[in-house]
């Protein structure tokens, strides 16, 4: 059983890197930017088709992220968070921008480790 659970964080871990390896530094900057844009829309068609595909890239990582810290919630809780049943993907992108912005020592991890910080120090789960 313990094998198990060390595959799951591995696996979980694996994720979290794919993201971190394939971008380049300044991305938890541009992270923040296609998160502020996706919560400041308001059921407007997206202007052009890259600020579209930002917003969806936002949403898509805050669904990741959620996907993954399900996993990481059974192997190590203390590295997940626990966010409010109600809150949904647009809501976790805010609380990332909102964290971010008053942890500016964020910005300087990778994206996908910045959100994961962000969303952990936010919504801690209990011990």
């Amino acid at each position: 059983m313990r094998f198990k659970h060390f595959a799951l964080l591995q696996i979980v871990l694996l994720l979290l890197l794919s993201v971190a390896t394939q971008a380049s530094e300044g991305e938890a900057v541009r992270y923040l930017g296609y998160c502020r844009t996706a919560i400041s829309f308001n059921d407007q068609s997206a202007s052009n088709s890259i600020e579209a595909m930002n917003m969806g890239f936002c949403l898509g990582l805050m669904d990741g992220l959620r996907g993954a810290n399900y996993f990481l919630k059974k192997v190590d809780p203390s590295s997940a968070f626990c966010e409010p049943a109600n809150y949904d993907n647009e809501d976790l992108a805010k609380t990332f921008v909102e964290i971010a912005t008053v942890r500016p020592e964020l910005k300087e991890l990778r994206g996908g480790l910045a959100a994961q910080v962000a969303l952990r120090t936010a919504f801690p789960c209990e011990k």
